[in-house]
């Protein structure tokens, strides 16, 4: 058997330029497992073809004539759920569109080319062929479903709370020093589901793909203020989208969230997002653990910013203080990572396959046998909590 579906996956095409709709309609007509079943030149006509043909997948324009990509979007998830892959300029603008669409449920982005030949087309029919697929087998159903998560039980003793670069020590007025805030944040009602880490977590590191950032914005504001350890980021996006994702968090939740930059040292408190485009790792120097942000990695990889990548250095220089959570994404990004933090003793969280957009990073590590808790994504956030708090 060749694996391959019945039928060819159909798909509408929506965008206002011509040479874009005749673009996508080749790249996507060259692979014998897709048809594009017609194309529309704005909103509205794509509403209406798709209401006539129902395709498995549309791809969308953003910026259209008539009726744009979000208003189109939003009737498709009201009246006909479809997995809408969204087709954006790499601009300000386009970024915070594109963040708006996957908030409204868009399966996920595509950045369009930029006009440098060669490579950006190469490049454009990767991303799409594979999304295009892996939006195929997805249920509508869970495209757009807003998740309430469960807070976290924890007392914080006091609003006072210094945030110490890691591996150091936060201190609470009128408690005294305790190591990784220890006395400054407690546990209550722990959830006796499954293990909790053996070791002090030093840092918490979250892996993501398709899906991530609505993922991202129900688990990051759940952490609460004065946490004591930094949290670092890898979600795959197109270059230029991480910068505005990380804008959008930092409004959303109790803990500083921004984009990290090369050198600068990690402190408690604060969630580091890796830049699009480029590898997050870390280094250790005189006791504490600084960003290198770059080109290179330890291992070929597809992705930039790669979870794989991201793991194996905390691998490196962390080793059992780390905690390692994979949430919703295609492929298996971060399977090789954390087989590594395991060896070493670090904890891993996957999510469960119930709330997942896209069950493909998180089943790598089920399947593998290396989450030591899989849990729906309402109760992640609650999760890292009682595992970072956990002392003795």
């Amino acid at each position: 058997m060749s694996g391959r579906p019945k039928t060819p996956i159909g798909v509408l095409i929506v965008d206002d330029s011509p040479f874009m709709r005749l673009t996508l309609q080749k790249i996507l007509n060259q692979d014998p497992d897709i048809q594009v079943l017609d194309t529309a030149r704005d909103g509205r006509e794509g509403v209406l073809k798709l209401q006539s043909l129902r395709p498995q997948v549309v791809t969308m324009d953003v910026e259209m004539p008539v009726m744009d990509g979000l208003q189109a979007l939003e009737e498709i998830m009201r009246w006909q759920p479809t997995p809408v892959i969204i087709l954006s300029a790499v601009t300000t603008e386009g970024a915070q569109a594109t963040l708006k669409a996957l908030d409204l449920g868009a399966f996920d982005v595509v950045a369009k080319p930029t006009g440098k030949p060669g490579a950006d087309l190469q490049v454009l029919t990767h991303d799409l062929v594979e999304k295009v697929k892996a939006a195929a087998g997805v249920n509508p159903a869970r495209l757009g479903r807003k998740v309430v998560p469960v807070p976290a039980s924890v007392t914080v003793q006091s609003a006072s709370v210094t945030v110490q670069p890691v591996v150091t020590r936060v201190t609470v007025a009128g408690t005294g020093s305790s190591p990784m805030g220890q006395q400054g944040l407690r546990p209550s009602g722990l959830n006796k589901m499954g293990p909790l880490p053996k070791h002090v977590v030093e840092i918490v590191a979250i892996g993501t793909s398709t899906g991530g950032p609505s993922a991202l914005q129900a688990v990051l504001p759940t952490l609460p203020a004065g946490f004591p350890v930094p949290v670092l980021v890898a979600q795959h996006m197109p270059p230029g989208f991480t910068g505005p994702l990380a804008q959008r968090l930092n409004g959303l939740c109790p803990l500083n969230v921004r984009e990290g930059i090369h050198g600068e040292v990690l402190k408690a408190g604060t969630v580091y997002v890796a830049p699009a485009g480029k590898q997050l790792q870390v280094q250790r120097k005189a006791g504490q653990l600084s960003l290198h942000i770059g080109d290179e990695a330890p291992i070929p990889t597809l992705y930039h910013p790669s979870v794989d990548v991201m793991f194996l250095s905390l691998a490196k220089e962390v080793g059992k203080g780390t905690l390692g959570v994979v949430m919703t994404g295609m492929g298996n990004d971060g399977a090789k990572g954390m087989k590594e933090l395991k060896r070493l003793e670090g904890f891993a969280i996957a999510e469960a396959e119930e709330t997942c957009v896209v069950y493909g990073m998180p089943r790598s590590l089920v399947e593998a046998g290396l989450a030591d808790r899989v849990v729906p994504l309402g109760e992640i956030g609650r999760t890292i909590v009682e595992c970072v708090m956990r002392r003795g």
